[in-house]
């Protein structure tokens, strides 16, 4: 395994070490003027409320920066926004980053997207009624599922997961929702499930639980299949119970998480950016006191999205530094 020192000495390919010599720049990162959009997801959920708050502290970090969140659907549409000029960064979950830079579904050819860093881990999270007799994703048959929009990354997380699950297209009604409308769904009886990938907990189901007792799915078993599948995006993580009031803990389907940028956003501002991300965790944790702080160690780790040269240049900056 390739370690944090290792890495940084050799670079992460042609495209780094191209980018790094022909886009040095003088300017002190501090100095970063023009626009940085982050393309964020739903309201009341964690890239929302992540995105707003590292717009706020980027702006103190950075005076000239105009710096503001983007409410949109969700990964898939972040990184044809940030490619289409639209926004700056955005959030995205790992398998759909994977699949933008191959090419694959529901992209048609592959996608230039370079990474600002690695964040936090995201979680499926299928939560229905107390009372609701689906134990399993089999039980979802005929049923209605409510969940990311058309162009988000928990529509193709759901997807995937319906179908290592053996449900086909017709098996199951899924509905794309705004989280908002998602949750309002559930509540008021006219959906089965729930269905959101995202970190943990999410404001708007927490705020749900406090209405309707709720309860997750165990869906430790698809992650064989979904990696067989998709490949080794798709990894088990925790459900605890205690946020949304879940009558046990469970294991669900974990997904890494990436802010994204298009290649040509100035190294400065990803160097900025990237000091925001890993410098001043406290002040964002401050603004967004939910949402898990990502760890310098994983940060840089990005493959198969290469690192922007800001960024590369933030890590080695700080490893000169004696950083950890």
């Amino acid at each position: 395994m390739v370690d944090r020192r290792q890495f940084l000495r050799a670079g992460v390919g042609a495209f780094a070490a191209a980018a790094l010599s022909g886009c040095a720049s003088t300017a002190p990162w501090q100095a970063a003027s023009g626009t940085l959009r982050i393309a964020a997801g739903n309201p009341g959920a964690v890239f929302d409320e992540y995105g707003r708050a590292l717009a706020d502290e980027a702006r103190v970090a950075m005076p000239s920066l105009n710096a503001s969140a983007v409410t949109t659907a969700g990964s898939v549409a972040n990184v044809r926004d940030v490619l289409d000029g639209s926004a700056d960064v955005g959030f995205c979950l790992g398998d759909t980053a994977t699949s933008a830079v191959a090419g694959h579904d529901p992209f048609d050819e592959p996608m230039p997207i370079v990474a600002v860093a690695r964040l936090y881990d995201s979680f499926l999270q299928i939560l229905v009624r107390q009372d609701s007799p689906v134990r399993t994703p089999a039980d979802l048959v005929g049923r209605r599922i409510v969940g990311g929009e058309v162009e988000s990354g928990t529509r193709l997380a759901v997807s995937r997961c319906l179908e290592a699950a053996g449900l086909g297209p017709d098996d199951v009604r899924y509905a794309p929702r705004s989280l908002t409308d998602a949750a309002s769904d559930l509540a008021a009886g006219t959906a089965d499930a729930v269905a959101f990938v995202s970190g943990f907990p999410i404001t708007a189901l927490v705020e749900l639980g406090t209405r309707v007792p709720l309860r997750a799915l165990d869906i430790r078993g698809l992650v064989d299949p979904l990696v067989e599948r998709w490949g080794p995006s798709y990894v088990t993580g925790p459900l605890p119970r205690g946020p949304y009031g879940l009558p046990t803990d469970v294991t669900t389907v974990s997904i890494k998480t990436y802010l994204v940028a298009a290649p040509g956003l100035a190294e400065d501002t990803v160097y900025g950016l990237a000091s925001v991300l890993f410098d001043r965790q406290d002040a964002v944790a401050r603004r967004a006191p939910t949402v898990r702080q990502p760890t310098v160690a994983a940060g840089m780790f990005t493959a198969p999205v290469p690192l922007h040269p800001g960024s590369l240049r933030w890590f080695r900056d700080r490893d000169a530094r004696g950083g950890s």
